[in-house]
């Protein structure tokens, strides 16, 4: 015998259903989180960073800094490059500027700068709410991922510039094994060291902490900085290595930018600007924090040669261009790179590329230029007998002019070596 089930009953059901499907839908992402499927979890982006510096002010003017550890210091104001106030930005691996919107606790898009060109757009990127005063420093990682903490370190993101969605490591500070709710009453600063640990740094005192987020949230360290008085309160600190391989410490004070000596436990006024007409610095970047490690990169699928650039004139080194010492005739394990191209070339016909040359920073330079250059036309020569017309690949040889590692051994200078491409027209068309 069937029984029916009266209306009202339906009507109930359909309720529960509902709620559980919205409660499920709109629960809180878990701290820590990780994708199982993500592939590029423990890979680097590719790192072509150079060694410029960047400071902002909080009304969005931005300063660029090369040769910081020497006399022969360059600063350039580079104006107002940000069409807002902010307190945190990163310097990507790929020398672009990241950027969020002070003070915002809604869901808020990363602004993405190239200071090459001078030119800034809002993102594919988008930092989650927050209930902690906004977004106040950033931060790049070993593997060129960049990361975000609000004010006072409720909140902790990760963007890899290869996705689309950003990471949530933690949306609450006390998931942090070891940490104090009060640590950051005031506000903190961060910076990532070599060992992919959050150095943070309260920004109205000398207390210190090294949190690890590689496979446990934990503190694994508490110091004390210290300083002179006049660097509290102090809106960054940095670490960065230079031409020599050492590692130098920055702190960011109002108007001022430190060199800070663990050893002497003293401070050195680097830099000073003008608060009145530029505004008081809120963050320091650069991405020449890390001893670049090219073991297990990931720069795309196998043929995603094209999607790896992410804008007109960003490098994309090809891997396996081999040459004989001295010599530019291209080598048969070559091709295998070189074909991947021909076919993003022959399926974006709209897209043109500068090939580019570059040598170990021994012998002489002139020779390097000129090696560099035949090289790259040998890759273009192989690239225009595989069906690719002339007119869309120019070339042109550096030489010794951009090493990516100036000091090491002969094997670890090998990376100085490679070809790369630009995309130069065509992209997005």
């Amino acid at each position: 015998m069937k029984v029916k089930m009266p209306p009202q009953n339906y009507i109930l059901i359909t309720i529960i259903i509902l709620a559980v499907l919205h409660e499920s839908a709109c629960q809180k992402p878990r701290d820590g989180l990780r994708q199982k499927e993500d592939r590029y979890q423990n890979t680097s982006i590719p790192n072509n960073c150079d060694d410029k510096i960047y400071a902002i002010t909080e009304i969005g003017n931005l300063i660029e800094i090369e040769k910081i550890e020497s006399k022969d210091i360059i600063i350039k104001q580079l104006g107002k490059a940000l069409p807002f106030k902010c307190n945190a930005f990163v310097k990507g691996v790929n020398n672009k500027i990241y950027a969020v919107k002070a003070y915002e606790q809604a869901r808020t898009p990363l602004y993405e700068y190239n200071p090459k060109n001078k030119l800034g757009s809002i993102s594919k990127w988008v930092l989650p709410s927050n209930e902690d005063g906004g977004w106040v420093s950033g931060a790049v990682d070993s593997k060129g991922k960049l990361y975000f903490i609000s004010t006072t370190m409720e909140n902790l993101v990760r963007i890899d510039i290869r996705k689309v969605e950003p990471d949530i490591i933690w949306t609450e500070n006390l998931s942090v094994e070891g940490w104090r709710k009060e640590n950051c009453k005031s506000g903190c600063n961060f910076f990532i060291n070599q060992m992919d640990e959050l150095v943070v740094k309260e920004n109205r005192g000398n207390r210190i902490w090294n949190i690890s987020i590689t496979n446990q949230l934990k503190v694994v360290k508490a110091d004390i900085v210290n300083t002179a008085n006049e660097v509290n309160p102090t809106n960054d600190i940095m670490e960065y290595i230079n031409s020599s391989g050492k590692t130098m410490t920055f702190l960011l004070g109002r108007n001022t930018i430190y060199n800070y000596s663990t050893k002497k436990n003293d401070v050195i006024s680097i830099i000073k600007i003008d608060t009145l007409k530029l505004g008081f610095f809120t963050e320091i970047a650069g991405c020449n924090n890390f001893i670049k490690k090219e073991e297990n990169v990931v720069e795309q699928e196998k043929d995603e040669l094209i999607t790896a650039a992410t804008g007109i004139n960003e490098s994309v080194r090809l891997k396996n261009i081999i040459f004989r010492l001295g010599e530019s005739e291209l080598q048969p394990e070559s091709f295998s790179e070189l074909d991947k191209l021909v076919r993003q070339l022959k399926k974006y016909h709209q897209i043109e590329i500068l090939l580019e040359g570059h040598t170990d920073i021994t012998g002489d330079s002139d020779e390097n230029i000129q090696l560099s250059l035949e090289r790259v036309n040998s890759c273009k020569k192989y690239l225009v007998n595989k069906g690719i017309e002339g007119q869309r690949i120019q070339t042109k040889g550096y030489g010794n002019e951009r090493p990516l590692k100036r000091s090491g051994n002969e094997k670890e200078r090998e990376i100085n070596r490679r070809v790369e491409f630009k995309i130069i027209k065509g992209i997005g068309s």
